[in-house]
């Protein structure tokens, strides 16, 4: 603490805080934790009781990028982090439909398209090895 001011009162010292610095330097890609690789496949989307299609740009351990034409539709338009959705999607090994249960992080508007950033949520633990594994292989 630092000394008494003339007006009697105490003033905290400033501390640095805890919360990791984000260089704004690097590209989102670089800023990102956890491995991502490039993938495109078609996604079906399901937002409460709608059955949306979607193009995947990339997917990671833990989320997976979307595009979509920007048809004004609003299907993303909940607040990011507030939009639970279901995703079903095939990895290349030519096992069943992986199926997710995430949330909307990011939207940004990228020409004619939507580009959406989704968490996964709830996943089960073969379609997360399944995911692992395909990193593994893009990734080598």
């Amino acid at each position: 603490m630092t000394p008494p001011s003339q007006s009697g009162s105490l003033r905290l010292a400033s501390t640095p805080a805890a919360t990791p610095k984000i260089d704004r330097r690097h590209t989102r890609e670089d800023r990102r934790r956890g491995r991502r690789a490039p993938f495109v496949a078609a996604v079906r989307q399901r937002v409460g009781a709608e059955i949306h299609l979607a193009l995947a740009q990339n997917l990671g351990e833990t989320g997976m990028e979307l595009r979509r034409i920007a048809d004004g539709s609003g299907l993303f338009s909940l607040a990011p982090g507030r939009a639970p959705m279901t995703l079903a999607f095939e990895l290349p090994d030519g096992g069943d439909l992986v199926r997710v249960q995430g949330a909307v992080v990011f939207e940004r508007a990228c020409g004619r398209f939507q580009s959406v950033g989704v968490r996964f949520e709830a996943i089960s633990r073969e379609d997360r090895a399944r995911i692992a594994r395909f990193l593994d292989d893009r990734l080598r």
